[in-house]
């Protein structure tokens, strides 16, 4: 396995299911995003979501200047199919309690490339599943083409 960043796919069958995995971190916080706690026999464990894991992207989002909130907002928004790039082991958790985040840099750094190393594990992909966002939209276009008629 590469030192790189790894993708990590998310997929759950059931929007009320718990993904399994406990995010830390943020703009706001003064530390990255990263991986608290993994549930062992998650959705999260399965897939390969590792604790220290530091997020670099929810979906097709950056997660360097991503506050806590806007993060947990972005997970939502993928609703049953999350997708992380993550680097390995960015945070050391095995100090007890202690955690030895590493701080964020300023907005004016430059921004690297990404190869991307994907997990084996894809999980369960519903082909009928849409987001709760698309659907709110899809309802929200159907009424106003239906006015409009």
């Amino acid at each position: 396995m590469s030192d790189g960043p790894i993708l990590v796919r998310l997929r759950r069958n059931q929007s009320g299911s718990q993904w399994g995995f406990r995010l830390q971190g943020g703009y706001d916080q003064g530390s990255c995003l990263y991986i608290q706690k993994v549930n062992p026999k998650s959705i999260a464990y399965k897939s390969g979501l590792r604790v220290g894991d530091g997020i670099l992207r929810i979906g097709n989002t950056p997660a360097q200047y991503l506050n806590h909130q806007d993060a947990k907002m972005e997970i939502i928004r993928a609703g049953n199919e999350l997708d992380f790039v993550v680097q390995r082991n960015v945070v050391d958790l095995g100090q007890g309690d202690h955690v030895d985040a590493p701080t964020l840099p300023t907005r004016e750094s430059n921004q690297s490339t990404v190869e991307e190393e994907s997990t084996a594990y894809r999980g369960y992909t519903n082909p009928n599943v849409q987001s709760r966002s698309f659907k709110i939209l899809q309802q929200s276009l159907n009424y106003s083409e239906a006015s409009d008629q």
